[in-house]
């Protein structure tokens, strides 16, 4: 298993400085965040906000040498990109799958597309299905790109688990399409047994957001019930045994990549040293 890091929790490094000092702390990848910055420049760099290292689905092309340069000067490799893109949205999918292959003819990063959130006021079965078509027709454009489409399993959306995903991707082909085991959103739907979900997607495990959170209290509705929210914490401070599930991994043989996700308070370069120091504890 190989470690990297998911840029989304760097907004204020540029993106030389994402790559010299992941490099730095010991990473072996990146997962690129690429996505729009806000209109005002001078808004503060946050998360879910502008970044300095601005990289976007329209200007990925003319950053890629860049990219390259820095992947190579650092040792880092881009593993994933990071965008906020949904099945459906061709358009912006195309101008991703051509970043990948501009950064890495030979060997694109994968490209990470969600599905459609779960409108629980509707059926659900037919969202789903719709997701399944759309994700099946993508994967046949991943193709013709030489590029690997990753699932994120994601909480509100159509398949929150590994065994929804693997409805959701099954008889797809796995070397154009995977999913990603995360840690996180899992957390918060209620985490299958570890090893039970990497067993269930099999060849369609491709790569994992890897976090923690813990519940915290938010209030209490209408009747008096208790109402609980999930913080991002610490690797070592949440409810998810991070040891557990490395150990899982290494026992189904997964050889990909751990990607950092921590979205919770603190210095960046902090929380990148101190958890990569961890899972490489972890791992070994």
């Amino acid at each position: 298993m190989k470690l990297c890091c998911t840029s989304v929790m760097l907004p204020r490094w540029t993106l030389d400085e994402t790559f010299d000092r992941l490099a730095g702390f010991g990473y072996d990848g990146v997962e690129l965040r690429c996505r729009y910055n806000p209109e005002d420049p001078k808004v503060e760099p946050s998360f879910w906000g502008r970044h300095l290292s601005d990289v976007s689905p329209d200007n990925i092309r003319e950053k890629a040498g860049q990219i390259r340069a820095a992947a190579k000067r650092s040792g880092l490799r881009v593993v994933a990109l990071a965008p906020q893109a949904q099945v459906g949205q061709d358009d912006l999918i195309r101008k991703l799958f051509e970043g990948a292959v501009a950064i890495d003819p030979d060997r694109p990063p994968m490209v990470r597309v969600g599905a459609p959130r779960h409108d629980r006021a509707r059926p659900y079965m037919p969202q789903f299905l719709r997701a399944r078509a759309g994700f099946a027709d993508l994967t046949e454009v991943a193709r013709g790109y030489g590029v690997k489409v990753l699932y994120e399993i994601h909480v509100g959306t159509v398949a929150v688990s590994c065994s929804r995903a693997i409805e959701l991707l099954r008889d797809l082909d796995p070397a154009h399409i995977g999913a990603i085991y995360d840690v996180p959103n899992m957390i918060r739907v209620g985490l299958e047994d570890s090893r039970m979900g990497m067993e269930t997607l099999g060849p369609y495990l491709a790569h994992c957001h890897i976090g923690n959170a813990t519940p915290v209290v938010e209030g209490r509705d209408e009747t008096g019930g208790m109402r609980w929210k999930w913080a991002f914490s610490d690797l070592r401070e949440g409810v998810a045994d991070i040891l557990q599930i490395i150990q899982d991994f290494r026992s189904v043989g997964y050889a990909g990549y751990l990607s950092l996700e921590d979205f919770g308070p603190g210095e960046d370069a902090d929380k990148v040293r101190e958890q990569e120091a961890y899972l490489r504890r972890l791992i070994s």
